[in-house]
């Protein structure tokens, strides 16, 4: 169940998981209506032998009869094809609105003839055969792809075509048999023309009309004795928002199957999480009653949010209150002496009298604007855009043409100390900027510099004006880059790599420090609260979805590298 809350609130709580479901059932509804609204299906019904051959001729007649053999071997090369048409969509389709006719190739097979059936009405039936359009080539064969049953993009190979109507073939059906005279057949004559395929030029078809087309297939001469051909090439493009399918029972992943599953999916986590509501008497939470405020980072503070709501949702005898005051101030207030109170702070403070325990580690990015063109940058290069010796991102090798403007954050920040002490190495420039593209505060200053109060204001600034370059943590930028134009630059061509600690020689990351006036109670809230946000696997799972590393792996053990912040 624990894994199942992390997973709702991942999706954005009740409100999103429940917009995500309605959108989910609609999304079939809206492809149908809207995006692919005009659909043509078909579906091959019957595709095998006519089933005469020599073996049945043993029911009296005289099985000694050349003539009847001859006719029993030409009528055993030919099979049948069934294919159902029908408009499945929402909308009338007209001729035109084919980019490519809906045609049928069958291999090597030769189209005898073909019937209309099941069309609805006998308008319906001579507008279909109408449309009927048979072509072939005069020299043989026509296609020579790979055989295979469905949809494909391939068309016969129409060198010299011979195209002719419904009643044109039937008179050539005709021509042959009356060749048979007494029932001799004799070979085509040289140049007689052959038919592969069947196109439905300018097919109408209205809403839930739909008909079946019968082709009668010979197999050519050429290959007597070999099996019967069963390729079906069926060919054609509804423009615009249109769509030809396949509707053969052997389709299993549909998209009403799949945003269905997905709703379905989506609706079970939610009635299981909000049917079940944790337990007050979870023996793996160790509750106490009465107050806490918990103030300082506006970067950790979002999770601590939902951390304490998770241990209040447990603890009902427990009010915890969240406040982002900034990782100095909350530190500040501690060591003057503030009871019940809680403060986190981004890196470790030199301040008196206070108890630090760590939480997590958090990493933080250089960030920019997409416009500059850059993604690395060195430490150097960095200090002197923030001492004013580059005021334009074309003095930096591969930079583009625009004025640089630093967004930073106020006095109080934990992350600007850390950036200060840990990049920088000094303090940075006075505000000289409200809207950060100009020096409207102070026009005499170095370098165009404005502040945020957060780092997510500090990152949609950033993403919103161009040559705009600041630094926040790696949430808070994954955040903002899913919807702004955004670049993290690696410092010096280095990352943050936890495996090889602060060898890897990427400086900008700290650890998040939880302080109290001084160890407390282990039975107390402070206490309690304390253990259950470094140390409880559902404390852990809310930090690792948000970004950060817990300071205590889940076997209970301290980890290393917080040690070294």
């Amino acid at each position: 169940m624990q894994v199942l809350r992390s997973a709702l609130d991942f999706l954005g709580g009740p409100g999103p998981v429940l917009l995500a479901i309605a959108l989910l059932f609609a999304t079939p509804v809206i492809d149908r209506l809207f995006v692919r609204r005009k659909r043509v299906g078909f579906r091959v019904l019957y595709n095998s032998k006519i089933g005469l051959g020599p073996e049945q001729l043993h029911d009296g007649t005289d099985t000694n009869s050349p003539q009847l053999r001859e006719l029993v071997r030409v009528l055993d090369r030919m099979s049948i094809v069934v294919i159902r048409v029908r408009n499945t969509g929402s909308y009338d389709i007209d001729g035109d609105d084919f980019d490519k006719p809906l045609t049928f190739t069958f291999g090597d097979r030769i189209v005898w003839n073909a019937r209309v059936s099941e069309a609805g009405s006998e308008e319906m039936k001579a507008e279909i055969r109408r449309s009927l359009q048979f072509f072939g080539t005069e020299t043989g064969p026509a296609g020579s792809g790979t055989a295979g049953s469905g949809t494909a993009e391939v068309g016969p190979a129409e060198v010299n075509p011979v195209r002719a109507s419904l009643p044109k073939v039937r008179e050539r059906m005709a021509h042959r048999v009356a060749r048979w005279g007494g029932l001799a057949v004799t070979a085509e004559p040289p140049g007689e023309p052959v038919w592969h395929g069947v196109r439905l030029e300018k097919l109408v078809l209205r809403r839930k009309q739909k008909f079946k087309l019968l082709v009668v297939l010979r197999e050519p001469d050429g290959n007597p004795d070999g099996e019967l051909g069963k390729d079906v090439k069926v060919v054609g493009d509804l423009g615009g928002a249109g769509i030809v399918h396949d509707e053969r029972p052997e389709r299993r992943l549909t998209l009403p199957r799949l945003t269905g599953g997905l709703a379905a999916l989506l609706a079970a986590v939610l009635v299981l999480v909000l049917a079940w509501p944790p337990n007050s008497n979870d023996a793996t939470v160790a509750c106490a009653s009465g107050t806490l405020r918990v103030e300082g980072s506006s970067v950790f503070m979002p999770t601590m949010a939902t951390i304490a709501d998770q241990y209040e949702r447990a603890c009902p005898d427990a009010t915890i209150t969240t406040s982002a005051t900034g990782s100095i101030q909350g530190v500040r207030e501690v060591a003057g002496g503030a009871e019940g109170l809680v403060a986190l702070s981004d890196g470790k403070q030199e301040a008196q009298g206070v108890f630090a325990q760590q939480l997590a580690i958090v990493v933080y990015h250089v960030v920019v604007h997409s416009s500059v063109g850059l993604d690395t940058i060195t430490v150097e290069q960095l200090r002197g855009i923030y001492a004013g010796v580059y005021t334009d991102w074309s003095q930096l090798r591969g930079g583009s043409p625009l004025p640089i403007r630093i967004v930073g954050r106020g006095g109080e920040s934990g992350t600007r100390e850390l950036f200060e002490q840990r990049v920088l190495g000094t303090s940075e420039s006075a505000l000289s900027s409200n809207d950060c593209r100009v020096k409207d505060r102070a026009p005499e200053a170095p370098v165009i510099r404005c502040e945020r109060d957060k780092n997510a204001d500090v990152v949609r600034e950033i993403g919103a004006v161009e040559g705009a370059i600041g630094y926040a943590d790696a949430p808070s930028v994954a955040e903002a880059r899913k919807s702004n134009a955004l670049t993290a630059l690696s410092l010096g061509g280095k990352v943050f790599d936890a495996a090889a600690g602060v060898d890897a020689g990427y400086p900008f990351w700290t650890v998040e420090y939880l302080y109290t006036r001084s160890e407390p109670a282990a039975d107390s809230l402070a206490g309690r609260f304390v253990a259950y946000v470094r140390e409880h696997d559902g404390a852990r799972v809310r930090m690792k979805d948000a970004g950060y590393l817990p300071c205590v792996t889940a076997d209970g053990v301290p980890l290393d590298l917080c040690n070294l912040r």
